[in-house]
């Protein structure tokens, strides 16, 4: 079965308010008819990730790192990975250490592509899964870590242009990623109902084939991430006027 993701409802909810809202001083600003404007948005859009390791008042936003996603999905994938990941209570840590390698806008295509790296992302929560992995079954529930080390991602934000008493805003109507960890580390406590020593040795059959356990669920992490980074987009865009993040 093809992999699927939820992101649940609570924070999807998070909507942006309607209030105009401006970007914090320490954020930069680009002029559209720069020359060097990829490298200033970059850079800018670096700036601004790092920046939300701690609270931004003036955006309305608590920290996003970590950051709380209260339910999350990955399906069962096609191969070697025949079992459903569910997660529950899950923080997110490592988000905004990313290092922004390139960036630009397609203001034709209303598009912004960018390409990062997060040097360690790390997913702690509870589980609970069941079914095989590598034709070996697997059952449990618990706390686990998904660790994914040096991750490359590229980001597709589609964006649609809103007018809102008188003034321009952007809202994202779309957010595709693609996703490539340089290695993931699996940690699934109380496997098999506590067993150790079965436990120890799925674990360790996770982690010896991690490459080809991650490619099989690879769609369902880039859907759900795709779809987080689209409503964090969403908590920033829509509130602050284009004029005041664009300066031409």
């Amino acid at each position: 079965m093809i992999a699927t993701f939820v992101v649940a409802a609570a924070l999807l909810a998070l909507a942006p308010s309607a209030d105009a809202a401006k970007l914090p001083n320490t954020w930069g600003r680009c002029r559209k008819s720069d020359k060097d404007f990829a490298e200033c948005i970059r850079k800018n859009v670096e700036l601004a990730i790092n920046s939300l390791n701690k609270p931004t008042p003036e955006l309305g936003l608590s920290t996003f790192d970590p950051l709380d996603i209260p339910e999350l999905y990955i399906g069962a994938g096609k191969g070697p990975v025949n079992v459903a990941q569910h997660f529950k209570n899950v923080k997110l840590y490592g988000l905004t250490n990313a290092q922004v390698i390139k960036s630009n806008m397609d203001w034709d295509k209303k598009m912004l592509i960018s390409e990062s790296i997060n040097p360690n992302l790390r997913l702690q929560g509870d589980y609970t899964m069941k079914g095989r992995i590598l034709l070996l079954p697997i059952v449990g529930d618990g706390p686990c870590n998904v660790t994914l080390l040096n991750m490359k991602i590229t980001h597709f934000m589609s964006f649609d242009y809103i007018e809102r008493r008188g003034k321009t805003y952007m809202k994202v109507t779309d957010f595709r990623v693609t996703m490539n960890p340089e290695k993931v580390i699996f940690k699934f406590d109380n496997l098999f109902n506590g067993d150790k020593e079965l436990g120890d040795n799925i674990n360790q059959v996770l982690n010896e084939n991690s490459a080809e356990v991650f490619e099989d669920v690879r769609d369902g992490y880039e859907k759900s991430f795709g779809l987080i980074f689209k409503d964090l987009a969403n908590r920033v865009l829509p509130k602050v006027a284009v004029k005041d993040i664009f300066l031409d």
